[in-house]
């Protein structure tokens, strides 16, 4: 893939979607893109060659296949090396949207010397000129492929280098630790302090939080991307169907006073506040003998364990307390494993009877509330403090990792600063800390690129689509 993609030859791709639309985009990139572009178009206004434009100018022009024939009245864009999306001479050509004029321009561009773009290549392109780094270039396809306002605002953070400079401060943080400590074993046999033990292990100190902390907000970026994972739980006929209806304002659970009537689990999606929120109707937990209704009860437990928010509902006028702080009891075993995960007691049917018995239950939630599902009481309020929890969430996070691969990169530059820790304090040589400090450093350069190979550029660009 790298030698494919490292050729100078000029690509050129339909940057807006295929079919008739009011315009079209075609983006070229490459060293011969404003002279091939040059033959084929005719200035309306200036008559100027485009080589002779000054960079990021617009010319208002028709595009020709030759002296006889027109193609189209076009906007050209001129953007040059390397004050450009990916370092080289950039054109885009502005046209109208048909689709007969799209496939008639794209077949001259190709014929002039040009070749299709595959897909990434771009911001590929972009990458090896330096113009991003490898954290951003990802951060770009998140961007394009966001469906909500808070992953398209942490992807937009990203673009701009949060990420990067989050990692590259810590970088010179790791190199400055190991300059110092190959000082230390340069000089060893002089009579130089360079500074004291305490010091070097607060900063490892520090090095360890920054990296836990990133780690952390691993589990907030998947959930901003992917969609807050809600599972609404309870007894059966406590009401979860018909609040699942009310939240996701369609009957797509089926509603009865028959006990047992959800079996399988039913998912529906919202966006409350710009955040992505899938709720998830499940089987009623109870005890039963009927194979069909038990597997759903297992269902359930497996939900949960996926779960980010857990919608715990119960009926307030119940008055054996027993079974509820059992359930509560099993489920703060998983959130104790995660403490990512939040839990909502409900009291459903208030409009009946108030619940009195809240002091028992509240050590174990993150929030109550008392609602109606019936009557579509309370559920507003509800729904409000949920999207709350994580706006202010991503409001106290300045950096929050989305990516798998940046995680993995992260968790393994952390167990390099622990080993590094653990032989400090067992005060092995200087050279034996040096040197799990530089692969903590080399595994930081991966999320960046510093540090990558052919595998991880193809399967990081192959995922954008073709004209970015």
């Amino acid at each position: 893939m790298l030698e494919e993609l490292e050729d100078e030859t000029t690509i050129v791709a339909l940057a807006t979607p295929v079919g008739s639309s009011a315009l079209s985009v075609f983006r070229i990139s490459g060293k011969n893109s404003i002279s091939i572009v040059e033959n084929i178009f005719i200035s309306i206004k200036s008559g100027k060659k485009l080589e002779n434009q000054s960079t990021h100018t617009i010319h208002l022009g028709y595009l020709i296949e030759d002296k006889n024939n027109f193609l189209d009245q076009v906007l050209i864009s001129i953007f040059k090396s390397p004050f450009s999306y990916t370092g080289e001479n950039m054109v885009e050509i502005s046209c109208h949207g048909s689709s007969y004029l799209q496939e008639r321009i794209l077949q001259l561009l190709i014929h002039k010397g040009m070749r299709l773009a595959r897909p990434g290549e771009f911001t590929f392109r972009a990458f090896l000129n330096k113009k991003v780094d490898l954290s951003q270039a990802e951060a770009i396809a998140e961007l394009i492929f966001s469906e909500n306002k808070a992953y398209h605002e942490i992807s937009f953070q990203q673009i701009k280098g949060a990420l990067t400079d989050t990692i590259k401060n810590l970088q010179k943080k790791l190199l400055d630790f190991v300059s110092l400590l190959e000082l230390k074993l340069d000089f060893s046999e002089e009579d130089v302090i360079f500074t004291e033990k305490s010091e070097l292990l607060l900063f490892l100190n520090e090095l360890e939080k920054t990296l836990r902390d990133l780690m952390k907000s691993f589990s907030l970026g998947n959930a901003m991307k992917k969609g807050v994972y809600v599972v609404i739980i309870g007894d059966t006929n406590v009401g979860k169907s018909t609040l699942f209806n009310h939240i996701i304002q369609e009957d797509r659970s089926i509603v009865s006073h028959i006990k047992g009537t959800t079996r399988d689990s039913v998912e529906g999606e919202i966006i409350l506040n710009g955040i992505r929120f899938h709720f998830v109707d499940t089987a009623g937990i109870r005890e039963t003998k009927d194979p069909i209704e038990m597997m759903g009860v297992r269902k359930t437990m497996k939900k949960i364990q996926e779960a980010q928010v857990i919608l715990y509902l119960f009926e307030a006028s119940i008055k054996n307390r027993k079974k509820q702080k059992e359930i509560l009891n099993e489920i703060q075993m998983i959130l104790d494993k995660d403490s990512f995960k939040k839990i909502i007691a409900v009291a459903n049917k208030s409009d009946q009877s108030s619940f009195q018995d809240f002091y028992n239950l509240k050590s174990k939630v993150s929030y109550f509330f008392e609602i109606s599902a019936k009557k579509n009481q309370g559920i507003k309020k509800m729904l409000e403090t949920l999207s709350n929890l994580f706006i202010e969430k991503l409001k106290e996070k300045n950096i929050i990792v989305t990516q798998s691969r940046h995680y993995e990169a992260i968790k393994q530059s952390l167990e390099e600063i622990l080993l590094a820790h653990k032989v400090f304090l067992e005060k092995e040589t200087e050279e034996l800390v040096s040197i799990h400090i530089r692969e903590a450093l080399r595994h930081l350069g991966k999320i960046t690129g510093e540090i990558t190979n052919e595998d991880i550029l193809k399967n990081i660009f192959s995922k954008f689509c073709i004209g970015k």
